[in-house]
């Protein structure tokens, strides 16, 4: 029996994805999440009911739209755990590959839940979970307790960001840090107020982000236009990217980052060190380290020579790792790991 493969995403479909995939000549059925409602501007509640609601509507309607034995691409965890519990719920066997599961280990309630869950999915033979970076098989063994389990390794993907790849050009004397997940605002702020001599031009996801008292060299904005967003990278010397979680976290900015030929420093962790390496491609500095990353900059901000050569370095090495033909390619080998493992042996 022939499989169908169908690819979930949880926004509108992208057209790199099917044209890659059309150009490696696998066929693949897309669904998408049509969402008009600026959900990022509702409440965190509000926010969440209404993402959750899509993403079991969008399982629901694959589930329907498929048969026993399809092969499923979630490219989110938890849209993925919604089609493995229906399809369990159904009685419907599906064959997942989930892109990038992403767990932060804490001790609150809902991790706590979420852990327990998503262990049960992962133990599944029939999902197959893919991970960000390789540091993150081990982490993940231990964390849901699965010591055979198979991670593999599928780098993050720029996709349509590849638009906006430039050559080095030196910015403007400032330092960028923007985004919404997994920043370590704190530890920012903390290095802005070290380094009064140095601009920080900050875009975060709500008006108290950054909290009160913010130093005189911290220009903050939030609930800003993309194209202001990309403006403020692309005129800027350095980007800063401090972490708090060793989940993937920030790979947009750096992407663009590197597309764009800007110096990074971020935190070492798990994820970032898939693509800097200390002192050749950018700089890496411990987490909630404040001083550590107020001296990184300071002595980068100095060094045009060091900004040129961080910023080609990752540009080269995200282009070799990230890009959409490399993505899409080891999506279709997992594909047809599945279809072999069906196949008689000899």
């Amino acid at each position: 029996m022939k499989r169908d493969i169908f690819f979930l995403t949880d926004s509108p479909v992208k057209d790199w994805l099917v044209e890659e995939f059309n150009y490696m000549g696998c066929p693949v059925k897309f669904m998408g999440i049509n969402n008009s409602v600026r959900v990022y501007s509702k409440s965190r509640i509000n926010r969440i009911f209404i993402l959750h609601s899509q993403y079991i509507h969008l399982a629901l309607r694959s589930l329907v739209a498929s048969k026993n034995k399809d092969i499923m691409i979630c490219f989110l965890d938890v849209l993925g755990f919604y089609v493995f519990l229906l399809s369990k719920f159904f009685f419907m066997k599906r064959e997942l590959i989930i892109i990038n599961i992403m767990f932060n280990n804490k001790k609150d309630f809902i991790s706590v839940l979420k852990r327990s869950f998503f262990r049960i999915m992962l133990a599944s033979i029939h999902v197959r979970p893919t991970v960000a970076s390789s540091g993150l098989t081990s982490i993940y063994r231990n964390i849901f307790n699965l010591p055979a389990k198979e991670f593999s390794l599928i780098h993050d993907c720029y996709g349509s960001l590849g638009k906006y790849k430039k050559t080095f050009e030196e910015g403007n004397g400032y330092v960028f840090c923007g985004g919404m997940n997994g920043r370590d605002w704190e530890t920012l702020v903390k290095a802005a107020h070290l380094l009064p001599g140095i601009r920080f031009v900050i875009v975060g996801p709500g008006k108290d982000t950054l909290g009160s008292n913010l130093p005189s060299n911290i220009s903050y904005n939030y609930d800003i236009p993309f194209e202001e967003f990309l403006e403020s990278v692309r005129h800027c010397s350095i980007v800063a990217l401090p972490l708090n979680t060793e989940a993937p976290a920030g790979l947009i900015v750096l992407f663009l980052s590197a597309l764009m030929c800007k110096p990074v420093i971020t935190t070492d962790n798990a994820t970032t060190k898939e693509y800097i390496i200390q002192e050749e491609s950018g700089i890496l500095v411990k987490m909630n380290d404040q001083d550590g990353l107020a001296e990184g900059i300071k002595n980068l901000m100095i060094n045009n020579q060091k900004q040129k050569e961080y910023g080609e370095k990752l540009y080269r090495h995200v282009e070799e790792i990230g890009s959409p033909g490399t993505f899409v390619n080891k999506i279709i080998n997992l594909i047809q790991k599945i279809e072999r493992s069906d196949c008689p042996a000899n």
